[in-house]
């Protein structure tokens, strides 16, 4: 697998050099209209760009620049060498300007002999002995004698090369086994972006478990928080080892695309059309395309990704077990949800991993600076903290700072204490959206009450809010809202301030209307003043706030509190009458 190392990988799904996949080169009287139409046809179902001359191009002395600007700008050309190709002058010069981009630009030549020996067209023997006899009774002049000769060099060169005999087969079987080839030689590969930084590590753990399940069917799961590089990691090793299969497929979106059984079904359709080269395909219903996908991904290897899967029903529909593929074949899911993978036993799973600090800050200057190293060192820095290592964040926060000034930077930083970057938190928030109602409830608790706290202390306040943590707290850590270490509950800094702005979102600038009070200063605008309201189910004072001047309650700073749950108080500041 390449290694990210370098933050500069490619970043385009094809080479910008070139502008199709294949030209086609060949006689129309012998092919127009059979072998030749079937091959252009079986191309384009695979999804590959090929241009074909058409009888409308010109015929001139010269090639037509369409055609020329076609040859130059194709990665492979295929030379349809029929019985009468060589009687044809015009495709006799197409041979010398493909047989002289292969020799300058790198161009793959590959011929396809169609009823034809090779030797014929290497040595022009036979039919096409007979063609070059008629070329040359009608040169005259010098300058045609030269041009047969280049014609000859270029046959001999484009007979010596491997290609496609036909021989005694079907031309249709004949013809799969071009675009097989053509296909593994022109793969498509995923969008990733640029300046991919700090992956190798993630990258290393994933290889290692396709490998550890090479002897079968490699079946593995990336999951983590949103935006910590899962579907990034599943591109790269995707585009890397994408000229190892001819089949292949990249599920994107399967969340969003998959919300009933039409879009499952329409995922099917994606799945399969790619793995059998085909553009359209008929499918009654999820129990019907399940089936295919059982029968036709047997028969070879396959890759095949699945982004963004978020409930156990996507994965029965499309890629359940290792029994349904064929031996060799690669099968990647990312995921928020580990508790898809742990059902679906036949996957080994992987959580993706932040970025370290020198990772992170190379990340975020290429964005922030276009540079790989900050001119505001302090500033960035604490731009550095403020991420924990998210990529999203990195990416999001560099591309909003960059090419503004030191006072932008100042503000958008204390901004961000109290509003979260939109785009940031509307990729967060996808996890919390997917929970039940009591999770919510229970996520938003530990976001403002309990973060960093022991997790039987925290299960035994909480069953008294008749909250059953138990399950509750294994649905968030399984959505990768929390994690779980040393019997403490943690939660990454971006998804705390997430739950802060969802409980601040409908009244941003009136806490006494929010479900839970946590910070000094909204409980010291709300309980003195006793404006609490009916809607606060939860306060927090547990923190050692630097205030010299304590708090002073009554009773009726609660009276209108008729939901509060919770009153968790710490230290002294709080005097209660």
């Amino acid at each position: 697998m390449a290694s990210t190392s370098n933050p500069k990988r490619p970043s385009s799904s094809s080479n910008s050099k070139w502008r199709y996949d294949v030209v086609l080169s060949f006689r129309g009287e012998d092919t127009r209209n059979n072998f030749t139409s079937h091959l252009y046809k079986a191309l384009d179902h695979a999804n590959i760009e090929t241009f074909i001359d058409d009888e409308g191009l010109p015929r001139g002395e010269e090639i037509a620049p369409e055609l020329l600007k076609a040859i130059e700008g194709s990665r492979i050309a295929l030379i349809v060498f029929s019985k009468t190709y060589a009687h044809s002058k015009w495709c006799l010069d197409e041979l010398v300007k493909i047989m002289e981009c292969e020799k300058e630009k790198g161009q793959q030549v590959f011929p396809i002999f169609y009823h034809v020996e090779p030797s014929e067209v290497r040595n022009q023997t036979g039919i096409y002995g007979e063609a070059f006899n008629n070329h040359e009774r009608n040169a005259d002049e010098e300058k045609k004698k030269k041009k047969i000769e280049q014609w000859r060099t270029a046959l001999r060169k484009a007979g010596n090369l491997s290609g496609f005999p036909l021989q005694d087969r079907f031309e249709s079987e004949f013809i799969q086994e071009i675009i097989g080839e053509i296909r593994r030689l022109t793969p498509k590969l995923v969008h990733v972006g640029e300046n991919i930084v700090g992956m190798d590590e993630n990258l290393k753990e994933v290889e290692l478990l396709i490998n550890a399940q090479s002897n079968g069917v490699s079946m593995v799961g990336i999951y983590g928080i949103g935006g910590i590089g899962k579907t990034t990691i599943a591109k790269v090793v995707y585009n890397d080892m994408l000229d190892q299969f001819q089949r292949h497929s990249f599920l994107e979106n399967v969340r969003e695309k998959s919300k009933d059984d039409h879009g499952l079904l329409e995922l099917q359709k994606k799945l399969l059309c790619d793995i059998l080269m085909e553009k359209n395909l008929k499918l009654r219903n999820i129990n019907d395309g399940i089936k295919m996908v059982k029968r036709k991904c047997r028969i070879e290897k396959v890759l095949i990704v699945l982004d963004d899967v978020d409930c156990q029903k996507q994965l029965k529909f499309l890629a359940p077990n290792s029994e349904c593929f064929h031996q060799g074949s690669i099968i990647i899911v990312t995921t928020r949800n580990k508790r898809c993978l742990d059902v679906h036993k036949s996957y080994s799973s992987y959580e993706a991993k932040g970025l370290a600090h020198t990772q992170a800050k190379e990340l975020f200057c290429w964005n922030a600076f276009q540079q790989d190293h900050p001119e505001y060192e302090d500033l960035s820095n604490c731009i550095l903290d403020y991420a924990k290592g998210l990529p999203l964040a990195l990416v999001v926060l560099g591309s909003f700072l960059y090419q503004r000034d030191v006072d932008y930077w100042e503000s958008t930083l204390h901004k961000l204490k109290t509003n979260p970057l939109e785009d940031i938190q509307k990729v967060l928030q996808i996890s919390y959206d997917g929970l039940d109602n009591k999770w919510k409830e229970l996520f938003l608790d530990i976001a403002c009450f309990f973060r960093n706290e022991d997790k039987k202390v925290v299960t035994r306040i909480l069953e008294g809010c008749k909250f059953h943590p138990k399950s509750g707290l294994t649905v968030l850590h399984e959505r990768c809202l929390i994690s779980i270490t040393d019997d403490t509950i943690r939660m990454h800094d971006l998804l705390q301030e997430m739950g802060w702005a969802i409980v601040r979102q409908n009244f941003p600038e009136h806490p006494e209307e929010w479900s839970r009070l946590w910070e000094l200063q909204d409980i010291k605008s709300v309980l003195p003043q006793n404006k609490g309201t009916k809607n606060i189910e939860g306060i927090s004072i547990n923190r050692s706030w630097d205030s010299k001047k304590r708090i002073q309650l009554t009773a009726e700073a609660f009276r209108k509190m008729n939901r509060l749950r919770l009153l968790k108080v710490k230290g002294d500041m709080v005097q209660l009458s």
